[in-house]
């Protein structure tokens, strides 16, 4: 158990080696910053990290970056916003809300909250379904495909977009517009390398938001993206604020779900007998659900500054230190989970952090586990197997600050279950 978390006024600072100083398993890259395509999936350097650097100091040429990997710790740094604070570029940016501590952060909540109770999203419950079977039907007649490309992308994307009421027509648009936007983002808040053009597409993806926020406006719209663009026209958000809010709920409303969906399938190919158990006692796919959110969730580094100095774990960080909480290795610590490492439906994974904790708990957490919920029971009923296409090896998220991580493509062969 780790020690917790205390506020330290005095003493010597002693830093620890950095992460390329340590002496790493063999054939495992020291943990790094920015990814260079070895942390992928990360898990294994997580179980070193817990063990060995529960507070990892690693170098970047900005600043010392650190992380943060047990239970304990992340959870109670999450629970701890004036000491170790969102708002980790100043100004703010861009209306994130990831990047807002409160009183900014409660009041642009509250803006798109109420759309994203259990109540309002149980009303696209039938959409998910039919387009859940309408990507995955061609799939099995195919014999299978790739679970993000086919599947995982047009689902939480069409989702996402009815929500808003943003046309979905043009997927690749969207999905090209969302992902520049995710990369600026990381550019201008996380130090990430960016792609050289994410700033003139965000700028496009902002100016299509605004005229669809007129549009929805003038038509009264129900929708989230409606009820932000009422909003800015009574006064209470500026057109800055609007359209990249509007942007956020849509990035992080279809990016963070098309993971934990692809996800599914990679457990169901692991854990093949579980098709049929879900088949036959559907009720046990929210079991599924949080165990997939617990071993293999999609968010993988938590971004936070230090305000004052704090000790974790017996490191003293400085006031002003660059933290990165890691709530998928958290979620997988043995002094929590017991055997933490295993995929275990039957397991208590209460107060996973799946969806996150605390303030900054995930907006969209109803409406990323009706999408996976849905998923889980149409793929036990649909199925008789689900593999791993062995030709085409799992193609991993990478580069950037991965902050969500997991599979770009995910192959896999599929057959129809005959009863």
């Amino acid at each position: 158990m780790s020690a917790p978390i205390t506020e330290k006024t005095s003493g010597p600072t002693v830093l620890p080696p950095y992460s390329h100083e340590l002496d790493w398993p063999e054939g495992m890259a020291p943990f790094k910053v920015v990814d260079d395509g070895s942390q992928g999936d990360p898990y294994a350097h997580y179980e070193w990290m817990r063990e060995n650097a529960p507070v990892l100091r690693a170098y970047s040429p900005v600043s010392d970056v650190w992380f943060i990997s047990r239970y304990d710790d992340v959870r109670k740094a999450m629970r701890a916003p004036k000491v170790f604070s969102s708002q980790v570029v100043d100004p703010v940016p861009l209306t994130f809300l990831t990047l807002f501590d409160a009183p900014n952060h409660t009041r642009l909540r509250q803006v798109v909250a109420q759309a994203f109770t259990p109540k309002a999203i149980a009303r696209f419950e039938e959409r998910v379904r039919e387009n859940a079977h309408k990507y995955l039907d061609p799939m099995i007649a195919a014999g299978g495909g790739d679970a993000v490309d086919d599947y995982a992308i047009p689902l939480s994307m069409s989702t996402i977009s009815a929500l808003l009421d943003v046309p979905a027509a043009d997927f690749e648009k969207m999905k090209f517009w969302s992902d520049e936007t995710f990369s600026y983002f990381g550019r201008l808040a996380r130090n990430a390398e960016g792609t050289g053009t994410d700033e003139q597409s965000t700028f496009e993806f902002f100016a299509y938001l605004k005229d669809t926020m007129e549009r929805l406006y003038r038509e009264e719209s129900e929708s989230v993206g409606g009820h932000i663009a009422r909003i800015w026209k009574e006064g209470l958000l500026s057109e800055k604020e609007a359209k990249e809010l509007c942007a956020f709920v849509f990035v992080a409303g279809h990016d963070t779900t098309t993971i934990l969906l692809a996800n599914a399938f990679r457990l169901f190919s692991e854990h093949p007998e579980l098709l049929d158990r879900i088949r036959e006692r559907p009720e046990d796919a929210n079991l599924f659900l949080e165990e997939l959110a617990r071993y293999r969730g999609t968010v993988q580094r938590v971004s936070r500054i230090t305000t004052e100095e704090v000790e974790v774990a017996g490191i003293t960080l400085p006031a002003g230190a660059i933290v990165r909480l890691l709530p998928a290795a958290a979620n997988r610590d043995s002094a929590k989970y017991p055997d933490g490492e295993t995929f275990d439906i039957d397991r208590n994974n209460d107060g996973h952090l799946g969806f996150g904790h605390g303030v900054h708990s995930c907006l969209g957490a109803s409406l990323a586990r009706l999408e996976t919920l849905v998923t889980i029971e149409i793929l036990a009923q649909k199925l008789g197997a689900l593999i791993l296409d062995q030709d085409k090896p799992i193609e991993y998220v990478r580069g950037n600050n991965l902050t969500n991580s997991g599979p770009e493509h995910l192959h896999v062969k599929l057959e129809k279950f005959n009863a």
